[in-house]
């Protein structure tokens, strides 16, 4: 009988050797593969500085708020929190999602700055409140400014007395869009005729369109939510018959479909859509390509 026995385990020994065998495979090639997978590291675009030495230039305008005590900001659509810098008269305007801000205000040495005769409007603010409660408070304790740029984005901190960041401001800065362009490519076609020009406005959020017969006038929106949104609209042209019909024709349908501009280099911008590639990403497509005009 223990004969048996012993023949038995042996015959399951063996047996079961391929299993053992073939489990310590698997696993070698998992090891393996897992080794060879690439290793993706994120890239961080590098925080710069910014000493501020013209304030109107680098302070004067519109900061939307992106984080309090290092919470993120989130909004519903159509109500923002904001905050608008007015150099010259000393004052600050601004929105806490519901009710408007007012105050003045001074920066002096060192980047020391001070806020009076706030005053804020009384509206009910629903979920906002808890947001206008935090940022107000958080405005109390602010003692001093700072400027840094993360790639194009500059962002305003405003710190504490211990220095740390209470309030985080990104400025809606599409002044790079200013001016007057040269149309240089339509989806990606060359154009030829020198005469076709684009001023854009971004202080009055409007642009001027000449194709060489038409003039062509629209209104520019700027979407806070979104860095470098940009979309034209109400396009209104004088109805001429003109040689080129064909290109303008074009150029106001690629405007329309912009959502996002992007600066190329000193000389040249991009106005952008996005749409779904053959894998099911999001990606950006180019339209319109702008050659600053030389003056």
């Amino acid at each position: 009988m223990i004969k048996k026995i012993t023949i038995f385990a042996l015959i399951f020994a063996i047996l079961a050797c391929p299993d053992v065998a073939f489990g310590r495979k698997k696993k070698d090639k998992k090891d393996k593969k897992e080794q060879n997978q690439p290793v993706f590291i994120e890239y961080k675009e590098e925080e710069v500085d910014l000493p501020i030495t013209n304030e109107m230039e680098q302070i004067n305008g519109e900061w939307n708020v992106v984080e309090i005590n290092e919470s993120p900001v989130t909004t519903t659509a159509g109500s923002r929190v904001y905050f608008n810098f007015d150099v010259l008269g000393r004052k600050l305007y601004g929105n806490t999602g519901t009710n408007a801000v007012n105050a003045t205000y001074s920066l002096k040495k060192d980047n020391k700055i001070t806020f009076d005769d706030l005053l804020v409007t009384k509206k009910s603010g629903g979920y906002f409140q808890y947001i206008e409660r935090d940022l107000l408070k958080a405005l109390e304790d602010v003692n001093s400014v700072a400027l840094v740029k993360v790639g194009d984005t500059e962002y305003m901190e405003m710190k504490n007395r211990r220095r740390d960041v209470v309030i985080k401001l990104r400025r809606q800065n599409l002044d790079f869009m200013n001016g007057p362009w040269l149309v240089k490519t339509i989806n990606g076609e060359n154009v030829i005729d020198r005469d076709i020009k684009l001023v854009n406005d971004i202080d009055m959020l409007t642009v001027n369109i000449t194709s060489g017969c038409n003039i062509i006038n629209g209104v520019i929106t700027v979407n806070p939510f979104r860095e470098f949104a940009i979309e034209y609209e109400d396009l209104k042209s004088s109805h001429r018959q003109c040689p080129n019909i064909d290109t303008e024709t074009r150029l106001l349908i690629a405007l329309e479909e912009a959502q996002l501009c992007r600066k190329r280099n000193d000389r040249e911008v991009e106005l952008l859509t996005t749409e779904r590639d053959e894998m099911g990403k999001t990606v950006n497509k180019t339209l319109v390509v702008l050659e600053k005009v030389r003056l």
